[in-house]
């Protein structure tokens, strides 16, 4: 619970408080323009996680409603492209930048069915930061249907992944997945409860599961390819597996980053460039630091808690090494961007 109310401070006060090499700028960039994706599917970036828009025969449906204060602009955006009413807000997990504007846009639409899978809510539920308008008021377990034909809506929860139940939103007719922050930024995911061994299980899980796939909607950042979780997938497994093995030896966590290094196909997800669009945060090579950290610590059977799984060092105690402080290190003001990529074709 103490993780969760930290990340809720931190993401509402937009990064004010994160070093200024690390910022990008003085908070959140506002919500863009809305995107097409693809057929009746949109996407809204910025002001938080993405929010994804759907528009079907009877409403729209929204998949996470960014940071606190983004709700009008969301409308804004969704008005921009059809005169339907919201009738679905969907939530991937409990983080404020991916429901922070729910309540304003259940205020709008009262009979708005709010969705979320059971663990989401119970995190939801006991953060005291949070309204009640927050709080879903539909839930599954491990998978639901919504609608039939063009309409349909698959969800699936996994278990604990970037929290204690990510929720991943299929839409067959367009072959668009929503990932919420299991895939963010195309590297590593955030893992503030812990998890690391835990995020590939649920990645294999659904990957498994999901067929039809060619668009990949991350939490925040783009929209990729079938071929890109694929791979990142196969990064959060071997990351595990190398720093296992690591551990084992009595090595730094650096040696399993290195052991990474030696897939070219894992270089994206290594890189030391910032991405365009991201003001907070950290790089690839970062992150993938960072989750090596997290790793050592379920290892060895200690608290992971918000500091290391934020790049903080990790310190060494008797059950292994500490990290190299640069490695996690807030990138330098100077540190090159990564352009923004466009919407993939889905071919």
């Amino acid at each position: 619970m103490k993780t969760a109310i930290a990340i809720t401070a931190l993401a509402l006060g937009m990064v004010g408080a994160m070093p200024a090499s690390a910022q990008r700028g003085p908070g959140l960039p506002p919500p863009e323009p809305i995107q097409h994706i693809t057929g009746n599917v949109y996407k809204i970036f910025g002001g938080g996680g993405n929010t994804l828009v759907v528009v079907q025969k009877d409403g729209v449906v929204l998949v996470d409603t960014k940071m606190p204060g983004n709700g009008q602009a969301i409308l804004d955006g969704v008005k921009s492209v059809t005169d339907k009413p919201i009738v679905t807000i969907i939530n991937t997990h409990s983080h404020p930048d991916h429901v922070g504007s729910t309540d304003f846009i259940r205020e709008k639409y009262p009979n708005v069915k709010v969705i979320a899978s059971e663990a989401t809510k119970d995190e939801v539920a006991k953060n005291p930061m949070y309204k009640p308008g927050v709080i879903p008021n539909v839930t599954f377990h491990d998978h639901m249907t919504l609608g039939q034909g063009e309409d349909r809506i698959e969800l699936y929860s996994f278990g604990q992944a970037h929290t204690g139940g990510d929720t991943f939103v299929y839409f067959p007719a367009s072959h668009v997945l929503f990932m919420g922050d299991v895939m963010a930024w195309n590297m590593a995911p955030f893992l503030p409860s812990g998890g690391a061994s835990l995020l590939p299980t649920a990645e294999e899980k659904l990957i498994a599961t999901v067929k039809g796939v060619k668009f990949v909607v991350e939490g925040h950042g783009y929209v990729d390819t079938w071929k890109d979780l694929v791979r990142i997938t196969h990064f959060n497994r071997d990351l595990v597996t190398f720093a296992k093995a690591a551990y084992d030896r009595g090595d730094a966590p650096s040696v399993a980053v290195d052991q990474l290094k030696k897939n070219p196909d894992y270089a994206p997800l290594l890189d030391t460039r910032i991405k365009d669009g991201l003001p907070y945060g950290n790089t690839p090579f970062a992150r993938a630091n960072m989750n090596v950290n997290v790793a050592y610590l379920e290892f060895a059977g200690e608290p992971v808690g918000f500091g290391v799984a934020n790049g903080a060092p990790l310190p060494a105690t008797a059950k292994h090494k500490g990290s190299n402080p640069a490695d996690t290190a807030p990138p330098k003001p100077d540190t090159p961007v990564v352009p923004r990529p466009p919407v993939p074709s889905g071919k």
